[in-house]
């Protein structure tokens, strides 16, 4: 059973809390004017200021833990994490033979958007921001190289396939409690591609 339902049920307590207050709020406002005749009292407004304060903190915890918490790729505790690698496809283009598609945006100074590669007959595509490529001596690249890579596979299948493969990284948030807290558990936070490929001719632009 996933871990999510403690989430839901937290963020579901979050928003009736919340409801609660505001109708709580508007009916000791009525009683005041009505019994006293005036619109404002320091221990009904103190006790006003100690709800919405409770309430604010309940669902900006759960929007902390849903949104924007980051959790460390490395802690086998909170995560899961899976490879597989595919040997690429050479491709041509004309006379021009590569591995690897790079396009680039229309736009601006024209970065990078996506890369495209072949394996097995199956055209694959992978944004930018989770995909690099490696042409030279190293084979993880320095702007991925403090994600968790099973070096020795690497290595492996660079020399299996010739420096010429895909390696996608899927992590997983764990089933535990915290995770499902963030409505979290059991889902994918992100897929990382590393494409290898013998030299930088391989990796053509359009």
């Amino acid at each position: 059973m996933s871990w999510n339902w403690l989430g839901w049920l937290l963020w579901i307590l979050a928003i009736v809390f919340l409801c609660y207050v505001i109708h709580y709020i508007r009916v000791q406002q009525l009683m005041l004017i009505a019994k006293t005749k005036r619109a404002f009292d320091k221990k009904l407004f103190g006790r006003y200021v100690a709800l919405v304060l409770v309430s604010l903190v309940w669902i900006g915890g759960m929007s902390y833990m849903t949104f924007f918490r980051q959790v460390d790729l490395a802690n086998n505790q909170q995560t899961r994490i899976s490879t597989k690698y595919y040997p690429l496809q050479i491709s041509n283009k004309k006379d021009d033979y590569y591995y690897v598609l790079a396009t680039r945006s229309k736009s601006g100074n024209h970065p990078v958007v996506s890369y495209t590669y072949w394996s097995g007959n199956n055209k694959y595509t992978t944004t930018s921001r989770f995909g690099s490529v490696a042409d030279g001596d190293r084979i993880i690249p320095l702007s991925i190289s403090a994600l968790p890579w099973d070096q020795a596979q690497l290595k492996k299948q660079d020399s299996r396939t010739g420096h010429a493969f895909a390696a996608v990284m899927s992590v997983h948030y764990r089933n535990t409690p915290l995770n499902g807290i963030g409505l979290r558990a059991n889902r994918e936070s992100a897929a990382y591609t590393l494409l290898r490929v013998p030299s930088a001719e391989m990796v053509i632009e359009r």
